[in-house]
């Protein structure tokens, strides 16, 4: 159900050329949740933040293939095992000028064999949870997935989701209700 709701909300073509790929990886339960990873600190960009699995688009990959690889490298998620439902708005990272498509899709499974030297922790919590605790501050919309801060280019694409969400549903709590 959590599938059929959300795809009803995402943009079904990618809208923008992008230079690279994000998956958000969503798990359908009870309370469905959400996946995310604290980035190493020795990585050259992004390095110990809060992000979506993915990486750069590399030649003749579409967003879709990008993002279904770097969350197989990252993640040990085989490709098969990840159903895409459609994207959200792609976004910039600021300080590097690469914009990223978020391709969201949904995971069959909850267990991971991370890249040690891409990925430090894996953050997994209540979708539910991480959408409501939307907060907004001066440098633009921040939320908090396991207990870590998430800012930037992550929030924006989840601020993306809050705001599907809420202007269909009225509500995060609706959503999860109707």
């Amino acid at each position: 159900m959590l599938s059929q709701k959300l795809s009803e909300l995402l943009d079904h073509e990618v809208k923008k050329k992008s230079m690279a790929a994000v998956l958000i990886p969503l798990f359908d339960e009870k309370c469905p949740k959400i996946v995310m990873i604290k980035r190493s600190k020795g990585l050259s960009r992004s390095a110990g933040h809060v992000a979506f699995p993915g990486g750069m688009i590399e030649d003749g990959e579409s967003e879709v293939e990008a993002a279904l690889r770097e969350v197989e490298e990252e993640l040990g998620i085989n490709s098969d095992k990840v159903n895409v439902l459609g994207f959200l708005k792609p976004r910039e990272v600021m300080e590097y000028r690469i914009r990223i498509c978020p391709v969201v899709g949904m995971i069959s499974s909850l267990n991971f064999t991370p890249d040690g030297n891409e990925v430090s922790d894996i953050l997994v919590d209540e979708l539910r949870r991480v959408l409501k605790s939307r907060r907004i501050t001066d440098w633009g919309p921040n939320f908090e997935c396991a207990g870590q801060l998430v800012w930037g280019a992550s929030s924006r694409v989840l601020d993306d989701l809050y705001l599907r969400i809420v202007n269909k549903y009225g509500s995060v709590d609706d959503f999860f209700s109707q």
